[in-house]
């Protein structure tokens, strides 16, 4: 299933740099491109190179015209890592996997039958990656994108910060757009972070706990057996930032554990490769 996981695959490798300018001693500035890059860094993962989780849980819907249909539930976890590569690039790495789920029982997913044309399909669970790109200040670069992004259109940004007290919030927006044809391939996506305002500020601080918001828009997908049918389909979820993988959900774990056991027992051998 083409996803903006996958979309970010694919790209040139990048050289790493390591004399760094310092800011120590100076006032965090939010115009200031490098400052601005930790925060983001720090709201996606880690600023020191640790290894990063966090999870999503959610509901896909149909729109077959105005009126959403539930479809399946969403149960994702990133793991990914950041490595600094001069004053306004972090490289990231980050792996995916996410799995469907019946939106009555929470079961997994493994044949469904779509709610708005009655057929039965096989339901395709997500794995992405090991992807690598750039992570600017103003948004996330693909230098090379190669195989199902290849000629698309791609856009990513980091909306403007907003401030109420301590609370953060940023948005990130991705859209993508693919050739013109009968049923041209669209996706919208946003993810909003909430976290501190001072540790996001504070130079000595590598990561934060961070609460995360995610809504998209995109196209019926082949496998998903809507045929010709009209309309889109829509999610919404919610999820945070987590220190341990023993803090993703319990179910999450399980699956992990025996479906993608590489990835549960040693995330960061599987981001190296």
């Amino acid at each position: 299933m083409l996803t903006r996981r996958s979309i970010l695959q694919g790209m040139a490798a990048v050289p790493l740099a390591t004399s760094l300018p310092s800011r120590a001693g100076t006032a965090f500035d939010w115009a200031n491109p490098g400052d601005r890059l930790a925060a983001l860094v720090k709201l996606r993962g880690a600023t020191d190179g640790r290894l990063c989780m966090g999870y999503v849980v959610g509901v896909r819907y149909a729109v077959p015209e105005h009126k959403p249909i539930p479809m399946m539930g969403i149960l994702a976890a990133t793991f990914s890592r950041y490595r600094r590569l001069d004053d306004s690039t972090y490289e990231a790495r980050a792996i995916e996997v996410a799995f469907f789920t019946d939106v009555d029982t929470g079961a997994l997913l493994e044949r469904w039958k779509n709610p708005v044309t009655g057929t039965v399909v096989d339901v395709q669970q997500t794995r992405m990656g090991p992807s690598r790109l750039r992570v600017t200040s103003q948004g996330l670069k693909v230098d090379n994108p190669s195989n199902e992004a290849a000629g698309l259109d791609l856009k990513h940004a980091f909306l403007e910060p907003r401030f109420v007290g301590d609370n953060t919030w940023i948005t990130e927006q991705i859209d993508v757009a693919g050739p013109p044809g009968p049923r041209p391939f669209v996706y919208t996506e946003l993810t909003t972070m909430n976290a501190s305002r001072a540790a996001l500020e504070d130079r000595s601080v590598a990561w934060v706990p961070t609460r995360v918001d995610y809504q998209s828009l995109i196209t019926y997908r082949p496998w998903m057996g809507f045929g010709d049918a009209p309309g889109h389909t829509i999610a919404r979820g919610s999820g945070v930032h987590v220190a341990r993988r023993e803090e993703l959900p319990p179910q999450y774990q399980e699956l992990i554990r025996s479906r993608h056991p590489d990835v549960w027992n040693d995330p960061l051998a599987v981001l190296a490769v």
